[in-house]
């Protein structure tokens, strides 16, 4: 039901954990065409244990993408082309910081 672009993943926090925990995701809908970013609920819905159901915000499209099927993808691209997002986006905070923080706390 997607092509997907990005998946990014947090690093395995537990030690058992099987399956990485989805960050973002960013795809585009086989049924109507629309590329959207999904971060969270009803977009994006994790399942426990690894995997989650994707669902397109401008239709009715849905799927569930198992857990299994990440940690493929995450072996074929490591790095699941998030570290350019998450780059950009601690740029994006330091910049965003006031200029005196912190400075006399």
């Amino acid at each position: 039901m997607f092509h997907l672009f990005e998946v990014c993943c947090h690093p395995l926090r537990d030690a058992g954990a099987a399956y990485p925990e989805i960050e973002f995701i960013r795809a585009q809908c086989h049924g109507c065409g629309a590329i959207f970013k999904a971060t969270q609920p009803p977009v994006l819905e994790t399942i426990e244990g690894g995997g989650a159901v994707l669902s397109c915000p401008s239709c009715s499209a849905r799927q569930a993408v198992a857990g299994a099927r990440f940690a493929e993808y995450m072996a074929r691209f490591p790095s699941g082309n998030c570290e350019t997002y998450r780059a950009a986006a601690s740029t994006k905070a330091a910049q965003d910081a006031p200029f005196n923080a912190g400075v006399g706390d």
